[in-house]
């Protein structure tokens, strides 16, 4: 291990424990209050009011702007709401490029809310600069990258898309859900914005429900720390401290998860029930050069397509331990179904445009013991037809 890589992995451990005085806990204390005494209402203390600040909360935004190596964290009551927050930097008239293969989410909201609003939207393959240069419009003012994609984890040259986006002053955001700051660290590359839905990899155990964001500049923090006040989006006490909680623990759940998703994925190729296996770690998976220079790792996300739709509905009642289910970044393996899962809420051309068709398995590889992941899916699979 690289002592770069120790110092990396010690962070995570020791994110905030400056704050636990004066009694030295090992982990911060939850504040509940909503309410702050001030004896000198002239002169007020740093907390007033819990939607404007928290010290729990504190602790984790700070402990995000850290291991993101940004200028200040911000904690959500999910990953939409960090999400929403960041859509809330523009105003009606105003263009955004966003990545085509985005998780439904994301683009329901842009479709239901914003684009009502007046934003305009196209949504293109940010891994291709020609195709984000030829969206370029005069009143475009941001690129929303997702790395890895979902569901089919292309990988998209951030540094790349960053600086051609500096260079005509447009703001770079990033959704870093999938990689979380162990593998990846937007902000060091040229992005303005990373953006996660802490109820996945960084909380790590399927217990909570949150969103953060972390800001390259304080002109920048300054905007969604209005919004993030003025709306009411913060996270709670309790929920700020389980995402404090598992980020302790992220390299151990990172490094193990990743190694049984190659495990598995290389598995996956020699069933000849399955045609296609979308996974970063092969050679031949589109952007995996890039994803070797510039990130590191591949992640836990593995996605697959079966031979027969109909194999699917079978597999997925034959699993004994693998969850199905909505969600990803759990202790636990779990199987989502994009058609009715993460992609329910694509219009049903908007699928079919994207290929979430019913073939499609993605699959979120947890602790288990690796090969009772691929013996648990070679069976499921085999047992589908």
């Amino acid at each position: 291990m690289t002592n770069e890589k120790q110092k990396k992995d010690t962070g995570f451990v020791h994110t905030q424990e400056g704050l636990n005085a004066p009694y030295y806990a090992l982990t911060p204390p939850i504040f509940r209050a909503t309410t702050y005494h001030q004896a000198d209402p002239w002169n007020p203390p740093p907390y007033d009011y819990a939607r404007s600040g928290n010290p729990t909360r504190a602790a984790l935004e700070e402990a995000l702007a850290g291991l993101e190596q940004g200028v200040r964290g911000f904690a959500f009551s999910s990953g939409m709401a960090a999400l929403t927050a960041a859509f809330m930097l523009f105003s009606a008239g105003d263009h955004l490029i966003v990545t085509r293969d985005c998780q439904g989410g994301t683009q329901r909201v842009l479709r239901g809310v914003f684009q009502r609003f007046g934003i305009e939207v196209n949504y293109v393959d940010t891994d291709n600069l020609s195709a984000v240069n030829d969206a370029l419009r005069p009143n475009t003012k941001a690129v929303l990258v997702e790395n890895f994609s979902n569901p089919f984890l292309r990988v998209t040259d951030i540094a790349q898309v960053a600086s051609w986006a500096k260079s005509r002053g447009l703001l770079t955001l990033v959704d870093n859900t999938f990689l979380t700051p162990y593998l990846q660290q937007p902000l060091t590359l040229g992005a303005d914005l990373v953006i996660h839905s802490a109820t996945k990899m960084l909380s790590g155990h399927s217990d909570v429900t949150a969103g953060v964001a972390v800001a390259r500049d304080a002109e920048l923090a300054k905007r969604l720390y209005f919004i993030q006040n003025a709306c009411g989006m913060a996270l709670s006490p309790d929920d700020s401290y389980q995402v404090l909680r598992g980020i302790r623990t992220l390299p151990l759940r990172m490094e193990r998860a990743q190694a049984s998703a190659q495990t598995l994925a290389s598995a996956l190729t020699r069933l000849p029930e399955v045609v296609q296996v979308y996974y970063p770690g092969f050679p031949d998976h589109p952007g995996h050069d890039i994803a070797v220079l510039s990130i590191g790792g591949f992640g836990a996300m593995v996605t697959f397509r079966l031979q027969d739709p109909a194999w699917v509905q079978t597999m997925a009642k034959n699993f004994r331990f693998t969850m199905v289910g909505a969600g990803f970044g759990g202790t636990e393996t779990i199987v989502s179904l994009p058609e009715l899962h993460c992609h329910a809420a694509l219009l049903q051309e908007e699928r079919a445009q994207r290929e979430i068709t019913s073939d499609l398995v993605r699959v979120s590889v947890g602790m288990e013991s690796p090969d009772d992941i691929v013996q648990e899916f070679v069976r499921a699979i085999k047992r589908s037809h």
